[in-house]
């Protein structure tokens, strides 16, 4: 017989919803959060663990591997029947007994004197050659270490081991009072900062019953798609540049850096740090706005041509690091590695923050580097109409005065927004102005288990290339 836990959770993904956030407090609970894509309904199943553990879901939901471990690694609850039980957030250094979610630590732990990398899988057999790469990586780039089994120039497995500067945000989160969290959701991550900053300001909205105006909606909007406008610059970029197309990659980097420049003008940081907060959005002027798009499609559309019209480069992208779509549904894949791959899920269609302006997904069947490569093409160019029809639209209102968040807000509730990387996740529980539980889980942690199962079949050459077409974070994974 089939435990209820796993029956329920099942019967989620096989009724086509996506799950939001895999959780558990300190009370020995679990919880599930699904969303229905048709309705925008959520829906919850809950667990009380028993005798610290609970039943695996991993076997029939392999997307929720990684919720488990790390569940597993912070509250000590076990996961019977999970297939890959290593720990994800923990390392050697840290102390047996050391569950950061599930005591409160009174002292600063134990720390062990011992190397901090974790196992990793590999392929053992004649002729199989382990490469390591990083954690530390040449250029400005955040920590990732990656093991890679490899038959003379063929990837055979790749083993991604995250979390490498784990901060412990979720942690530092519990106890802060409303006016408090701001600072910390902001910089959970550079390239989605408005996503996280958006989230808390919705999750402190709903409990309150607080209705935002139109103005306030719009001006998020305006600064959620500048996001994706910097992130899919700096992605563009680095696609050429992982076959030495060094023109088109120079000149991506120049448009976004005109790009970033024109956000520190207009909102006082290159990338829009504490912009967003409950009932608050930095003001701006709708004109510069329609300015700014104008400036940046003189310098984008000859780019465009040029990408386009090169037969080598798009050869080169074609069929390298192909996810499909039965293997985006099996993993959860979110945003531009999914909708690359024909899976129409863009939750900016279900957030009433858009619902005027009615985003268009942008969808791809091929799912390779090349497919990539074109949804952010076209994802770019939705992006800058949203930016335009928003700020055509604030030219004639009246500017929202400031809402202040009652002290005693309590209540808990999951929100989302469609950050650059994918569906981006809150789940919050405050009590009387403060956080009791705080969980985050961004797009990119989705997608990584997905480019670790993408690489294997292509050259060790290719891996640049198929890392960069996902692009994903390392710092919302490290939160």
């Amino acid at each position: 017989m089939v435990n209820p836990w796993i029956r329920q959770n099942v019967a989620m993904k096989e009724a086509h919803a996506e799950l939001l956030t895999l959780t558990a407090t300190r009370d020995h609970r679990l919880q599930a959060t699904w969303l229905h894509p048709r309705s925008g309904c959520q829906e919850q199943v809950t667990l009380e663990a028993s005798q610290e553990y609970f039943p695996s879901l991993t076997p029939m939901l392999p997307e929720v591997a990684w919720d488990e471990r790390e569940i597993h690694d912070v509250f000590g609850y076990i996961p019977n029947g999970h297939p890959d039980l290593r720990p994800l957030l923990r390392t050697p250094r840290w102390p047996d007994n050391f569950r950061p979610l599930r005591d409160r630590p009174s002292a600063r732990p134990a720390w062990r004197d011992a190397e901090p990398d974790n196992p990793a899988l590999t392929v053992e057999g004649e002729g199989v050659t382990i490469m390591k790469v990083g954690p530390t990586h040449a250029g400005v780039i955040e920590s990732g270490h990656f093991v890679f089994s490899l038959m003379g120039e063929n990837v055979l497995h790749m083993d991604a081991h995250l979390f490498q500067n784990h901060r412990g945000v979720e942690s530092l989160l519990e106890g802060q009072t409303v006016d408090a969290v701001g600072a910390i959701v902001t910089r959970i991550c550079a390239a989605d900062t408005v996503s996280h900053q958006t989230n808390w300001a919705l999750a402190v909205e709903a409990l309150a019953g607080y209705d935002s105006g139109a103005g306030l909606t719009l001006g998020r909007i305006v600064l959620l798609e500048s996001e994706r406008v910097l992130s899919h610059l700096n992605d563009l970029a680095q696609i050429p540049a992982g076959v030495g197309f060094q023109v088109a990659h120079q000149q991506a980097l120049a448009i976004k850096e005109a790009w970033q420049r024109s956000l520190q003008r207009l909102y006082g940081h290159r990338f829009l740090f504490d912009t967003v907060r409950p009932g608050w959005v930095v003001p701006v002027d709708p004109e510069d706005l329609l300015r700014l798009v104008h400036a940046i499609r003189r310098q984008w559309t000859p780019w465009r041509r040029l990408v386009e019209g090169h037969h080598g480069f798009n050869d080169r992208m074609a069929g390298v690091g192909v996810t499909t779509l039965a293997e985006v549904i099996r993993f959860g894949g979110q945003g531009v590695v999914s909708r690359s791959a024909g899976k129409v899920f863009d939750a900016r269609t279900l957030l009433p923050l858009y619902q005027d302006l009615r985003p268009v997904p942008v969808v791809e069947s091929d799912g390779d580097v090349r497919a990539r490569f074109s949804v952010r093409v076209q994802e770019l160019e939705e992006s800058l109409r949203l930016i335009e029809q928003a700020a055509a639209r604030l030219r004639a209102m009246p500017r929202d005065a400031r809402w202040c968040p009652p002290d005693a807000v309590s209540g808990q509730v999951v929100v989302y927004t469609e950050s650059p990387h994918g569906l981006n996740v809150h789940d919050v529980a405050v009590v009387r102005g403060r956080v009791l539980r705080y969980h985050i889980r961004a797009g990119t942690y989705r997608n990584w288990p997905l480019l670790a199962h993408a690489v294997p079949g292509n050259a060790v050459a290719d891996f640049p290339l198929i890392n960069k077409s996902f692009e994903l974070c390392y710092s919302c994974t490290d939160r």
